[in-house]
């Protein structure tokens, strides 16, 4: 017996140490598997936190999205794209940004289906206080009626698209040849290219391709009178959205070749070259473009030179908070002729010379409604008066719904100018409507 109860003893004393090291290695990975737990505990948490916090965010965005525009949105999703060319769409409809830059500047009209209802566009005006030295035809006064279009464009087929617009007021100034403004259809050959055919607006600068729908001042710049009239020519041109083509993102280069024919006569049997290229910036709020024209013009009868119509330009669209600019310098051989169904040769025309022409305009958005705008303007070596008119006027304008506005604009000028676009009256009060 003695020596059994001492063999386990022996026993108990062998086993103890295990049964210890065993316990103690429980133990330490239980408190591991805890740390685990623990850890994995905060990250769940922190995953939630995030979660959440996505949650918001893309609540704020959607919220923003469907919220009013304020001055400081910048371009509409496609769901609230309008119908019509976003060109000829009144000011209350866009948002200020987008009314400064005017990212769809130059556009085709692949966006919109042809409707059967036509687009009308009505302008009527009141001009007092002619600049000194303007004879009566030379500036508007009193009541009248300044513009009347009626556009229709868009898709009409899946490649297919066309533009047209005719304007009543020539009717009344015996001018019949001026009713039609736009005529051409268009292939869209891919989502990056459409090719253009038949009468509409040049492919150069800003202020030439900025409709009257929706342009602030009364008119356009002086030069756009001058270098081109009516701003529209005959012709053939290739829209490519290179952002489409895997280029520069909002980059779009135009390429023409026209008759070169002031408008409504092809009175040479020579074509113009027109390349221009614009990028509005991701922002939205930045656009600049640069173009270039090479051709040639007739020559007053026994005159013998330099018989070029080369012309370069170059403009910008900004927007700072609620202040918009736009800004834009062309320069190029003087133009020989003014606008006209038969030629008629500006008096004061040399070969070889040269006129430029600047304009800087700013504009400042009070509220939803209103604006106040104020505008410098010169031409220099004017083709009828080898004089240098300067301008600068101040406007301000008011909203009345989605489709009108009311403008009063008052303007200082030195000098009168001619052609097409002059506007040579102190005061000019306007009402548009747009349906």
């Amino acid at each position: 017996m003695t020596h059994r109860y001492h063999y386990l003893a022996l026993a108990s004393l062998l086993v103890l140490p295990t049964s210890l090291a065993a316990q103690s290695a429980a133990d330490s990975r239980i408190a591991a598997l805890e740390a685990q737990l623990r850890s994995a505990q905060t990250r769940v948490a922190e995953l939630e936190t995030t979660l959440n916090d996505l949650s918001a965010a893309v609540a704020a965005i959607s919220a923003a999205r469907t919220a009013p525009a304020d001055g400081a949105a910048l371009l509409p999703t496609t769901a609230e794209a309008p119908e019509a060319n976003p060109e000829s769409i009144i000011v209350a409809d866009l948002s200020f940004a987008e009314r400064i830059v005017v990212p769809d500047l130059g556009s085709d009209e692949r966006g919109a289906e042809l409707r059967p209802k036509p687009e009308l566009f009505v302008q009527t005006a009141y001009f007092a206080n002619p600049i000194d030295g303007a004879a009566p035809e030379d500036a508007p006064v009193n009541f009248g009626i300044n513009r009347v279009e009626l556009a229709w464009g868009g898709r009409v087929g899946e490649r297919i698209g066309m533009g047209y617009e005719i304007q009543y007021h020539p009717a009344t100034e015996g001018a019949s040849e001026e009713l039609l403004n736009d005529a051409f259809v268009e292939y869209y050959a891919s989502d990056a290219l459409t090719l253009r055919a038949g009468q509409f607006v040049k492919p150069f600068g800003f202020d030439i391709q900025h409709s009257s729908n929706v342009r602030e001042s009364p008119e356009r710049g002086m030069f756009a009178g001058y270098f081109f009239p009516g701003q529209r020519d005959r012709g053939l041109m290739l829209r490519a959205d290179l952002g489409e083509l895997g280029w520069l993102s909002g980059t779009t280069l135009y390429a023409g070749a026209f008759n070169g024919n002031r408008f409504f006569a092809d009175n040479n049997d020579e074509l113009n070259y027109n390349l221009r290229l614009r990028r509005v910036f991701p922002s939205g709020r930045v656009a600049v473009g640069a173009s270039y024209q090479a051709g040639t013009q007739l020559l007053p009868p026994g005159v013998v030179g330099d018989d070029d119509e080369h012309a370069a330009g170059v403009d910008v669209q900004l927007v700072a908070g609620r202040l918009g600019v736009r800004a834009e310098y062309v320069r190029g051989n003087m133009p020989s002729t003014l606008l006209g169904l038969d030629p008629e040769f500006a008096p004061a025309f040399r070969p070889g010379e040269k006129s430029w022409g600047a304009t800087a305009f700013f504009n400042y958005n009070l509220t939803a409604e209103d604006d106040v705008y104020w505008r410098w303007d010169r031409f220099d070596n004017d083709p009828v008066t080898a004089d240098n008119p300067r301008a600068f006027n101040v406007g301000y304008l008011r909203k009345i719904g989605a489709s009108s506005r009311l403008a009063i604009d008052y303007q200082w000028k030195d000098d009168i100018t001619f052609n097409d676009d002059e506007l040579n009256t102190r005061l000019s009060l306007r009402w548009d409507v747009i349906y």
